[in-house]
């Protein structure tokens, strides 16, 4: 689910975050795994998964990202309840992760899990960079399958891509 009403909302979203802080309208992108899955939490409960685009790393002025985790957190869920309206009082547990916890729990360098920025130039064929974005690199033997890859991101997929590649060269040569 994308909570992100209309490309004015995306655009404000995003001009918070080039300012240097947290949205006040923030661009959301929501799973329930369970919904698929219902073993993953007890009988009659769900889990949620919120991303959101555009937290900036650098915040601009004396807050940092541990003044502003729970007030931002509560901004998201106030979101969210434009929608649904008692996700307020149905959360049991949370887990707030900011760019500086990003980076600091998991080592992602400024928080950033794509490991560069999902602009045009850096979509599809482009990424990581011309001419390697089918996970091979000029290097023989050398493949990609990082974040920095297609399509981004901590899922999966681009070493499961790398990987398809990989077995499809080697059939070749077989």
């Amino acid at each position: 689910m994308h909570l992100c009403p209309n490309i004015d909302y995306v655009e404000r979203a995003w001009d918070d975050a080039k300012y240097g802080r947290p949205s006040t309208e923030p661009l959301l992108e929501m799973t329930v795994p369970t919904m698929y899955d219902p073993s993953l939490a007890p009988p009659g409960q769900h889990i949620m998964g919120i991303f959101l685009q555009y937290a900036p790393y650098s915040l601009r002025g004396p807050e940092t990202w541990d003044d502003l985790r729970e007030p931002f957190a509560e901004r998201v869920l106030d979101v969210i309840a434009q929608y649904a309206p008692n996700i307020h009082s149905i959360i049991e547990h949370r887990q707030v992760l900011t760019p500086l916890d990003l980076e600091r729990r998991f080592g992602i360098t400024g928080g950033n899990f794509f490991h560069r920025e999902m602009s045009l130039d850096q979509m599809f064929v482009m990424r990581p960079v011309p001419g390697w974005a089918r996970y091979q690199t000029p290097i023989e033997g050398l493949y990609l399958c990082g974040s920095g890859t297609h399509p981004g991101g901590v899922m999966g997929a681009p070493g499961y891509n790398a990987s398809r590649r990989i077995l499809t060269q080697r059939s070749a040569l077989d």
